[in-house]
């Protein structure tokens, strides 16, 4: 029986003790034990994973594809208190292997686009098939049915393929959530900029948003009219692939943003010279210190390609080295407007940010902020960004093209 000394102690803590919170892991069976470790280990962060196959939502009764089936029971979690989605595998093409993406429709300036992934579709209550033809996210026709997150739940994609995959990036969760060994790792940013077009909106993005929300932080930028280590004129330290392996190497950037051309298997460097690929991740050597990711380079997201890995899912997949989550366009990056005809030239001129641009700068801003994960910082950005997309295609596009790939739990900025 508890004494009253016990009963007084046990109130005075009650305030203290956090309730876990809940987390659902999507997966397949194959790689289900693979994630014990990764489940364990988000236990001691006070989060409790459900993982549930994704063999064993498909074989719910029902015609509905599997990726409705996977929504439909992603809703069940959410009603109860689930606060993070994590999809804890690759896609393939058709989405047939692995966990599949839910591929979207687009008729936008930039053209028609029928396989565009769209994870936020299974945050929807809605299945975005309004007019009932099969075809999902028609910004015309399934309108009504199209839903975007609020921000309440945080969504991610760790696209792994194999067991190996699964356990090398839990020990870079498990590293990244304790505390780095060089204090001013978290605290400094590196604004990295190839494309001199874009230099007035990827200063904007640091001087008048991000910097307001990590006053304490430092920023330094790599454009390739200026670095912190030119020497005898500006911009001849050049944004080479050597060079970027150094900035991972000196293990002094916990927070990353690139803005330049890119590739399925790279990110193209200063004047088309240079391609950092996945030949380079042998030269990482930055274990222990692995940073976060933003960037708007083409393609360099695209985890559901027929080539497998995209540049983004290697620097994940490598163990010891490498990033722990990366945002990026799983097509081209393209610079969304509403009124293109007025905010490009702003944008060229004034450095005004496109849907893009606007939706980095928002998930730093946002989680640096507001103390959010990875998943709630770009889920809570989309939001922002919600009544956009509801008037303008481009958006609704900008908001189903650009994922997090990694750990939605993860804090941004700690």
């Amino acid at each position: 029986m508890m004494n009253r000394f016990s009963f007084s102690l046990a109130l005075l803590l009650t305030p203290f003790i956090q309730a876990k919170e809940k987390a659902l892991l999507v997966t397949t069976s194959e790689l289900a034990p693979a994630w014990e470790d990764f489940i364990a280990w988000k236990k001691t962060r006070n989060i409790d994973v459900t993982l549930v196959t994704v063999e064993k939502i498909a074989a719910h009764e029902g015609k509905e594809s599997t990726p409705e089936k996977i929504r439909q029971e992603v809703q069940t979690h959410l009603k109860s208190g689930t606060k993070w989605l994590i999809l804890g595998g690759d896609s393939s093409p058709d989405g047939t292997k692995f966990v599949p993406d839910q591929d979207t429709v687009h008729s936008t300036m930039w053209g028609e686009n029928a396989d565009i992934p769209a994870d936020i579709f299974y945050l929807s209550p809605t299945n975005w098939d309004a007019d009932g033809d099969g075809i999902i996210g028609e910004f015309d026709d399934d309108r009504a049915a199209i839903t975007y997150p609020d921000g309440s739940v945080g969504l991610g994609r760790i696209p792994v393929r194999t067991a190996e995959d699964v356990k090398a990036y839990t020990e870079k969760v498990k590293a990244y959530e304790t505390s780095p060994k060089k204090s001013d790792f978290s605290n400094s940013f590196l604004y990295t900029c190839t494309v001199a077009g874009a230099y007035p909106k990827v200063r904007n993005s640091w001087d008048d948003y991000i910097s307001k929300s990590l006053p304490e932080g430092k920023a330094e930028r790599f454009f390739a009219d200026e670095s912190p280590w030119d020497k005898d004129a500006p911009g001849d330290y050049e944004i080479t692939a050597e060079n970027w392996v150094k900035i991972f190497n000196d293990h002094r950037y916990g927070k990353l943003h690139l803005h330049g051309h890119g590739l399925i298997h790279g990110w193209v460097m200063e004047d088309d010279r240079s391609f950092f690929s996945e030949k380079h991740l042998n030269q990482l050597k930055n274990e222990n210190h692995y940073p976060i990711i933003t960037t708007v380079s083409c393609f360099t997201g695209h985890f559901d390609a027929a080539e497998d890995p995209c540049i983004t899912e290697a620097m994940l997949r490598l163990p010891k080295a490498g990033a722990v989550a990366i945002v990026a366009p799983c097509r081209e990056g393209k610079p969304h407007f509403t009124d293109p005809r007025r905010d490009f030239p702003l944008m060229m001129k004034e450095g005004k940010l496109d849907g893009t641009t606007e939706t980095m700068t928002l998930f730093w801003q946002e989680g640096i902020t507001h103390s959010l994960t990875t998943g709630e910082a770009l889920m809570k950005t989309k939001s922002l960004l919600a009544e956009r997309a509801k008037e303008s295609p481009n958006f609704h596009m900008c908001l189903c093209e650009l994922h997090l790939l990694g750990d939605p739990t993860l804090p941004i900025h700690r």
